[in-house]
């Protein structure tokens, strides 16, 4: 009798669990006077430490970059305790994964983002240009370099099953865009800008646009909003510095976001933090492209974007404290003791080594080039992280902003001269309210 018992209670049990597997968890339902807490971290550009090594060959390297190879896993573990402790509903990564796209870097980088999973935020990548079928990944070995076995578009969707391609209501049969449902009236549209990989150049076929005005009438089925993430950007971020980082056809691409009532759109790629917003004159909606900056670049900063639905989306930056946490975890590495310093250095060596390049060879005094360079130099730092306008105002009233104001027409001249005929001052706020 207690056999047959226990026979029924292990039925009864094994019952249940099959139950539970073919009913998966149900989508819940962000109320009136709810919000939830996305996280945007944009081009992270993961490389293994396996795939480095303290040598001359690689930090030559790390010379010909703008981001900050070296610590790329440290700002992700910045990253991990941000999420482990804030517990965001939602993170989303906007392509450019990894540095390369070699399988090594892919592999760590799924391993990052199950622990950032663990207390029960939702994931959601793409890829980006260097991620996938990328002939430049590569490793250092020997004071050399070396080529690295990359990842192909099916093996990229299968180490990210359970970040967003797992859990797609639909794939577009095109690319590896795919349509997510986070929350019964938030959902994400997920899409794969990247024209030719590894090339950089993006690009929608209109057989992924009409894919799109699919998604968007399921979602209006529900009465759900939808957010675009995108690696590319949907407008121009800089009036100079646009190609192969807006989409080739961006015409038709936001003609038909504003047909459908596109809101927001999250990108990345050009690795300035930057907003454009553009305002039909047809259907009268407003799209906003928030470009977020790319973590291992210098202001080294993500994005948080709250949403509710009676009070529309709230965006803002939040910097890496990077010192604060090398403190915390007894590192003993003195540039992330005194990471600040180190990482203004750096920007200056390596983004504003050509700025510094194009001074030298104008006809300037020596005291004139120095003045210039210095203010080239802050007003660069502003730019990369999200600053215009009158935000500059300290910098355009300096003795080196008139001497580049007075050069003869020339990229430097234009460079700045954009900085200060912006759309926005600061982008790194911004509120969006329901219609």
């Amino acid at each position: 009798m207690k056999n047959t018992i226990a026979i029924i209670g292990i039925l009864v049990l094994v019952f249940f669990l099959a139950t539970a597997c073919l009913n998966p968890q149900e989508v819940p339902m962000i109320n009136i006077d709810e919000s939830i807490n996305m996280y945007i971290v944009a081009d992270p550009h993961y490389m293994s430490e396996k795939m480095t090594e303290d040598s001359q060959t690689f930090t030559n390297y790390l010379n010909t970059v703008d981001r900050m190879m070296k610590y790329t896993g440290v700002f992700l573990d910045i990253m991990e305790d941000e999420i482990k402790k804030n517990q965001p509903d939602i993170v989303v990564f906007p392509g450019d994964l990894t540095n390369n796209g070699s399988r090594v870097n892919h592999l760590e980088f799924e391993k990052r983002l199950k622990k950032m999973k663990s207390k029960g935020t939702k994931i959601y990548v793409v890829p980006g240009n260097h991620d996938i079928n990328n002939e430049k990944a590569l490793y250092f070995k020997d004071d050399q370099i070396h080529l690295a076995e990359s990842i192909n578009e099916v093996e990229f969707t299968e180490i990210y099953n359970d970040y967003g391609y797992g859990e797609a209501i639909s794939r577009d049969e095109n690319t590896l865009s795919y349509l997510a449902k986070p929350y019964k009236n938030l959902w994400l549209l997920m899409l794969d800008t990247t024209k030719d990989y590894p090339e950089p150049g993006g690009y929608i076929n209109r057989d992924t646009l009409n894919w799109i005005v699919s998604c968007s009438d399921m979602a209006k089925e529900e009465n759900a909003e939808m957010i675009v993430v995108m690696h590319h950007n949907l407008l121009d971020h800089s009036d100079i510095i646009w190609e192969d980082y807006t989409v080739d056809n961006n015409t038709s691409v936001l003609n038909t976001f504003h047909e459908i009532g596109i809101k927001v759109v999250l990108s990345g790629h050009i690795h300035i933090q930057d907003i454009k917003s553009h305002t039909s004159v047809t259907t009268g909606n407003t799209i906003y492209d928030i470009a977020t900056s790319s973590l291992p670049v210098y202001n080294h900063q993500y994005g948080q974007l709250i949403y509710s639905p009676s009070k529309g989306y709230d965006y803002e930056t939040i910097k890496l404290n990077v010192e604060k946490y090398a403190l915390e975890n007894n590192l003993k590495d003195e540039n992330l003791l005194s990471f600040n310093e180190y990482s203004e250095q750096f920007f200056i060596d390596n983004l504003c080594r050509k700025h510094k390049e194009s001074i030298g060879l104008l006809e300037l005094s020596d005291e004139q080039k120095k003045e210039a360079f210095i203010t080239v130099v802050e007003m660069n730092k502003k730019y990369f992280s999200g600053y215009r306008n009158e935000a500059l105002k300290e910098h355009i009233e300096s003795q080196g902003f008139e001497i580049v104001e007075g050069l003869d027409e020339c990229f430097i001249q234009e460079y700045i001269m954009g900085m200060i005929e912006d759309q926005n001052a600061d982008n790194n706020k911004l509120h969006i309210p329901i219609n």
